[in-house]
């Protein structure tokens, strides 16, 4: 019941309900202003006027009034630029002249437009049969056979799922990093430490501490992830196209929150441990030392472009990068019953004697003032028991 106190606490201590709502009237906010604003863009951007100097029919592009004028009436236009006209363009044979006041961002968007059209008026006017512009004109066809049945775009939205995880991940694990290395390094210097620990011993400090700002991580995790697909849906929205389906499965999802939590408390219990061995987190040079956790991610990161390659295999069994390769694989590709099943027993195990390493860690720095224990006295505490590591 301690440690569950303890839990609370760390979790209530930065968990603010009024914080909470003004996230999520905030992301409603946003949700609306994207869902108009297609409508108040149309009505505040006016269409650019453009001078179009040649006998061709003159192409329509979204945003952009192309108007025809005669040849000899170029002078004058180029004479009204900034004025009467945004752009001037001549085609002269198979090129593109443009002129304009200066230079602008709206003028990399029409160019190719207008390099396409007229690249279209050109191929048009080729002593070509139908069926020989036709060819010219158009790509030639790819086509995929899957031996298994398999669905291209699903594939894609997979492989964005997984990346989104990575993200989300990472930003669990920095969260952890800010938390906790703030909040023991201040208890330590203000020597709160030294009244806590004639009421709960240090296994319990630490676990409550562990599993509380985990906790509080997973749901900064889920709520990141919220808003970023709301963000990301009324995006698609203001681009008039359809809304993006996640193609998520129940045993993945259930799985996916499994393998995270666990890594959170992984990741926690070792920053639980190392940051109680800091005593002046202003001149100590092992504050570096904390970032460590977050290179298993980076490993992740490198080989997440082959979800179904040797390495993020090994990646999905090995303890330290397990927590982030499973998911990624979990959500790219099929992976057998026995695989992920294997990797959580694994990673349990691992966790459940990191945490005690990390607690034998944090009994011998959390008593400490004035002076940091060396590596020697780090490294037996970190593979000793408490009793030969602590003299």
């Amino acid at each position: 019941m301690t440690r569950w106190t303890v839990a609370v606490f760390e979790f209530q201590r930065y968990f603010k309900w009024k914080q909470e709502l003004v996230s999520v009237g905030l992301m409603l906010l946003t949700v609306g202003i994207m869902s108009v604003w297609p409508a108040i863009k149309g009505w505040v951007d006016q269409d650019y006027k453009v001078a179009l100097v040649s006998e061709l029919a003159a192409p329509k592009v979204p945003g952009y009034a192309i108007s025809q004028i005669r040849p000899d009436a170029t002078d004058n236009a180029r004479a009204g630029l900034g004025e009467v006209w945004d752009l001037l363009v001549v085609v002269d044979g198979a090129e593109l002249k443009l002129v304009a006041q200066k230079s602008a961002s709206w003028q990399d968007k029409l160019t190719p437009e207008l390099q396409r059209w007229l690249q279209q008026q050109l191929i048009a006017g080729l002593p070509l049969d139908p069926a020989q512009k036709a060819v010219v004109q158009r790509l030639p066809k790819a086509e995929f056979e899957f031996l298994q049945q398999d669905n291209r775009e699903e594939s894609k939205q997979q492989k964005l799922l997984g990346g989104g995880i990575l993200i989300l991940l990472s930003v669990g694990v920095f969260s952890g990093f800010g938390f906790m290395f703030t909040a023991i390094t201040s208890e330590k210097q203000q020597r709160v430490t030294e009244q806590l620990l004639t009421l709960i011993t240090p296994s319990q400090w630490i676990d409550g501490k562990i599993l509380g700002i985990s906790l509080f991580c997973l749901k900064t995790m889920l709520t990141t992830g919220l808003f970023a697909f709301v963000v990301m849906q009324a995006i698609r929205m203001m681009s008039g196209k359809d809304l993006f389906a996640l193609p998520l499965q129940p045993l993945p999802i259930v799985l996916t929150l499994v393998f995270v939590a666990l890594g959170l408390l992984l990741i926690n219990s070792f920053m639980a441990g190392f940051a109680a061995t800091i005593d002046d987190p202003n001149h100590s040079s092992r504050s570096v030392v904390m970032f460590l956790p977050s290179l298993p991610l980076f490993l992740v990161f490198s080989a997440m472009d082959n979800t179904e390659g040797a390495l993020m295999q090994f990646l999905s069994w090995f303890p330290l990068t397990s927590y982030a390769a499973m998911p990624m694989r979990l959500a790219s590709t099929s992976v057998a019953w026995w695989e992920w099943l294997g990797a959580l027993l694994v990673l349990l195990a691992f966790l459940y004697w990191a945490r005690a390493a990390a607690a034998r860690i944090f009994e011998l720095g959390i008593r400490m003032y004035g002076k940091e224990p060396d590596w020697s006295e780090l490294l037996r505490s970190f593979f000793l028991s408490s009793g030969k590591a602590i003299r």
